[in-house]
């Protein structure tokens, strides 16, 4: 009897659960599976969705970036700022603040602000793109030396003349160095010659200006544009040194280029 009281207790226990203990963790077991591939799905889910958009962001941002450049080429410069300044706000939500991406539209940005004499905004998004190009390429490198040229002109434009120098012999040598008997070796040697021609530096702007005429000549040819700007300052700093009749033949060579 004993024994058969022992058999009906047991069998009373396993209807009141519905399942022996170790249906029960085998149970549970699968429904941790089953929260656990939940999840995985769902992080799978999240990883497309975020790659998707980092890409559509970065399609936006090159679609704008590509509109600058030819828009200022154009003289639309207000649709230039704007599709600047759009570009820019893509580029940081999309790559964050230190990206060379976002580097690039804050070059952009300044450089669209220089075209409207926006010289101030200019000079800060300049310095902005500076520190994350010295960063990535370091102090020496070409590119870096190209942006600090571009700053040295808003610089400039704001008058702190001595400022504006110190930069572009600073960029003097890697650009001599880097691209040699070129328009931007040459471009620069003109504004550094002019930068001397304001501070009354006449003598030390001369031959600087001479070498930038003679190179641009020899790169763009005598009836550039650029070569008339350089004939211009030329013939200011050859008045000043009293030397008129040179002067007054920079002067003309410059007006039947400009006619």
């Amino acid at each position: 009897m004993r024994g058969a009281s022992a058999c009906t207790t047991i069998s009373s226990a396993r209807s009141a659960s519905g399942s022996s203990p170790r249906t029960s963790a085998l149970s549970m077991r699968r429904a941790r599976k089953r929260s656990a591939a939940r999840a995985f799905s769902f992080l799978i889910l999240l990883f497309f969705s975020f790659t998707l958009t980092a890409h559509a962001g970065e399609a936006i941002w090159r679609a704008l970036n590509d509109e600058i450049v030819p828009l200022i080429t154009r003289g639309e410069l207000n649709h230039a700022e704007r599709t600047a300044r759009q570009a820019l706000a893509e580029a940081r939500r999309t790559f964050g603040e230190s990206h060379r991406n976002t580097e690039t539209s804050l070059a952009n940005l300044a450089l669209a602000l220089r075209f409207r004499a926006k010289h101030e905004e200019a000079e800060q998004y300049y310095r902005a793109a500076l520190a994350i190009r010295e960063k990535a390429l370091g102090t020496e490198h070409p590119s870096t030396a190209m942006l600090l040229a571009n700053l040295a002109e808003v610089i400039q434009a704001q008058g702190r003349h001595g400022e504006a120098e110190k930069i572009q012999r600073r960029v003097l040598p890697i650009f001599e160095k880097a691209y040699g008997e070129d328009p931007k070796t040459a471009t620069l040697l003109n504004n550094l010659g002019a930068v001397l021609r304001v501070q009354g530096r006449h003598k030390e702007a001369e031959p600087l200006l001479r070498r930038a005429l003679v190179m641009k000549e020899n790169t763009l040819g005598p009836y550039s544009p650029s070569v008339a700007n350089t004939l211009t300052n030329l013939a200011e700093v050859l008045e000043q040194l009293g030397r008129k009749d040179e002067a007054s033949k920079m002067r003309l060579r410059a007006a039947a280029i400009t006619r």
